[in-house]
């Protein structure tokens, strides 16, 4: 400890996420990159980041002002990307660093050797919804699951929920599994500003579906939901995601009738896009039978839309009591909660705006620090730095406070006020059967 308060630490991201889909995981590493970045630059702190990506990484979007970034190829004149560049080339660039895995994985070599390693585990849900994953995804996490638990010197978690299931796959892990939780709207556009989302984007009071195309996210749930209300509303409904490699594929099809109702939009990328769908949602859907921390419905909240999401611990813990429940496994109640919700918006939406403030990524970026480097040393950076900079005979001032804990949303686990107050116990195999 004595080490690292008299220099500056160094945190070796591991930028293997800049090469892949951009999907949850994957947005909260490059938002997480940011606000730390700017957490240190804007507050002066004592730690030197570095970023270690592929050599044809793009990151130009990610504004970086004080991370050094480091394009790492291979030595052995073939081009290795992906897990093989992970687990072979990264290591030999983190040359003393404290590593930091934002993507569910690490390198074998870096947990076996004598250095620091921070891992965040995003959720097991390959291991609670198999069927919802292709076979080579499910083995390799199995494999890596083990070994992250046992070595890594910190691991991070985005909720108590999935913190409590990893302590439960390794009791004697629990007292170094720390919990940050998502953030929610990261680095787009004013919420003032209007942008156009398509040419063909449906008009304004939509019902909206965000996620990937997965029984996990109980999307035939939502196919099924979206086919009523447009019988018997005349209710729109788009969504937006796609499928991967490494999701089982979906077989879902849209009846003739309303086919003009219901439209696919594949996933969207685009922040500021992404941003006016939500502006002009009547409200977002988002009955997943599992979630970590999920991003869509404090998004959605950031933008006036109130939203509708399941009644799962995970989703009480992230939405409190700014959003309506339903039980995911019954139609009748999704489509009653969607009806209430767009009867009379506004007192949901309102509630949603307050809530969504509370979740930043600046306060995951602290958390995360805390982690790395332990809350007594960057308390004692903090009042070191404070005293330098207080006028002499003034009292230093209190201007941030990295070693406690950063005011975030309360977690309430009532969902009083709500239109269902199920939280069912889900099962890999009652999902596959919903």
């Amino acid at each position: 400890m004595n080490q690292i308060a008299s220099s500056p630490a160094e945190i070796v991201i591991n930028g293997r996420f800049l090469m892949q889909p951009v999907t949850g995981v994957q947005r909260v590493a490059r938002e997480l990159t940011c606000a730390l970045d700017r957490l240190v630059a804007e507050e002066s702190l004592p730690v030197a980041l570095r970023l270690v990506c592929e050599p044809e990484a793009e990151l130009d979007d990610l504004g970086l002002r004080v991370t050094q970034v480091e394009r790492a190829a291979s030595r052995w004149g073939r081009k290795l990307g992906g897990h093989a560049w992970e687990q072979l080339v990264l290591p030999g660039h983190v040359r003393g660093g404290h590593l930091l895995c934002l993507g569910n994985t690490a390198p074998f070599a870096s947990l076996h050797a004598r250095q620091g390693v921070t891992v965040m585990i995003h959720d097991l849900s390959y291991r609670q919804f198999p069927l919802a994953y292709r076979l080579h995804y499910r083995l390799g996490h199995r494999i890596m699951l083990p070994s992250l638990l046992r070595r890594a010197q910190t691991i991070l978690t985005v909720s108590e929920r999935e913190k409590a299931m990893l302590a439960a796959l390794r009791p004697e892990a629990r007292g170094r599994i720390r919990v940050a939780q998502n953030g929610g709207w990261g680095r787009a556009a004013p919420m003032a500003e209007a942008v156009t989302a398509g040419g063909d984007a449906p008009e304004p009071g939509y019902m909206l579906f965000v996620g990937s195309l997965s029984r996990r996210k109980n999307i035939h749930g939502v196919l099924a939901v979206a086919v009523r209300l447009a019988r018997e509303d005349g209710l729109r409904t788009l969504i937006v995601g796609g499928g991967s490699d490494i999701l089982s594929p979906i077989a879902g099809e849209v009846p003739a009738d309303v086919a003009h109702l219901v439209r696919f939009a594949g996933p969207v990328t685009g922040l500021d896009a992404l941003g006016q769908l939500y502006r002009n949602a009547g409200c977002v859907l988002f009955p997943s039978f599992y979630e970590a921390s999920a991003l869509p419905p404090i998004e959605a909240m950031h933008f006036g839309c109130p939203v509708v999401v399941s009644a799962i611990p995970a989703l009480t813990e992230r939405c409190g009591t700014a959003a309506v429940y339903c039980d995911p496994h019954d139609v009748d109640d999704m489509v009653a909660a969607v009806r209430r919700v767009l009867a009379d918006p506004a007192p949901l939406a309102a509630k949603g705006l307050l809530h969504a403030a509370h979740w930043t990524w600046r306060d995951q970026a602290v958390r995360v620090l805390d982690a790395v480097l332990g809350p007594e040393v960057m308390e004692a950076q903090q009042k070191a730095r404070r005293s330098a900079e207080a006028p002499a005979g003034e009292a230093p001032g209190m201007d941030l406070m990295l070693a406690g804990e950063p005011q975030q949303a309360p977690c309430p686990r009532s969902t009083e006020g709500t239109v269902s107050n199920r939280i069912p116990t889900l099962s890999g195999t009652d999902c596959e059967r919903a």
